[in-house]
């Protein structure tokens, strides 16, 4: 699988809104800032992935991700990715895909799965798979109800 880890000293941005994403991203340690359009919006912790909806949607950066503190990271380039997402079965892919299709848009999201049919979804599916879907499932989630 092709994966590498990357340091972060603080302050250092991993990538900036608007480039073209070319992997997603899972913290190890630290934390980073999530800014869009230059203003800090929230946090990223460790044992979270992101950076995937570029590579599931083939769309630019949403958001700009600058390390707070000492980070380190795990790079996932696409075709590690899409192994992953291979390794769990097809219904969980295309929910996993719905559900990033509604964090592209701009307005207008509708959860496209209730939380609880996504964790039996998931139950068996690899770890990293699992904390995916149901981490977008929140993301989702908090962009309608906040």
């Amino acid at each position: 699988m092709a994966v590498k880890k990357i340091r972060l000293l603080p302050d250092q941005y991993l990538f900036k809104q608007d480039t073209f994403g070319d992997a997603a991203y899972l913290l190890l340690s630290g934390t980073v800032a999530v800014e869009i359009n230059e203003k800090n919006v929230g946090k990223i912790s460790e044992g979270e992935i992101f950076g995937e909806l570029s590579l599931i949607l083939g769309e630019t950066r949403k958001a700009s991700i600058k390390a707070v503190v000492p980070t380190e990271l795990v790079e996932i380039k696409p075709a590690a990715f899409e192994e992953l997402l291979l390794s769990s079965n097809l219904k969980l892919h295309k929910v996993i895909r719905s559900i990033a299709e509604e964090l592209g848009k701009e307005s207008g999201f509708t959860i496209p799965i209730p939380q609880k049919e996504l964790e039996e979804l998931v139950r068996d599916a690899p770890n990293v798979v699992r904390a995916m879907a149901l981490q977008l499932h929140h993301r989702l989630s908090k962009m309608i109800y906040s």
